[in-house]
């Protein structure tokens, strides 16, 4: 029998922000490389972060300041994080 975690793995975290983050970009036109200045990282770092399969993740303070430059709320940036009926986790 195996346990199920009540908490998703990293990678899946970091894809759902990364998608989210990729949607938003694109659905306001964000220029990724005057936006990755903004926030003070390296546009390298956040392509990584939009790619798909979210390689890279977040430090709380820079979701902090992309949640404030495209002004969407902390809550929008983790939509679908807290979801725990679209799939089951297991270890």
């Amino acid at each position: 029998m195996q346990k199920v975690n009540k908490f998703k793995s990293k990678d899946d975290v970091q894809f759902i922000i990364g998608t989210n983050l990729r949607k938003m970009c694109r659905d306001k036109q964000v220029n990724l490389m005057e936006f990755a200045e903004e926030i003070d990282i390296s546009y390298e770092y956040l392509r990584h972060i939009v790619s798909i399969g979210g390689q890279k993740s977040l430090s709380f303070y820079s979701m902090y300041k992309i949640a404030k430059i495209l002004g969407v709320s902390m809550d929008d940036l983790c939509e679908g994080i807290f979801d725990d009926n679209k799939k089951d986790y297991k270890e």
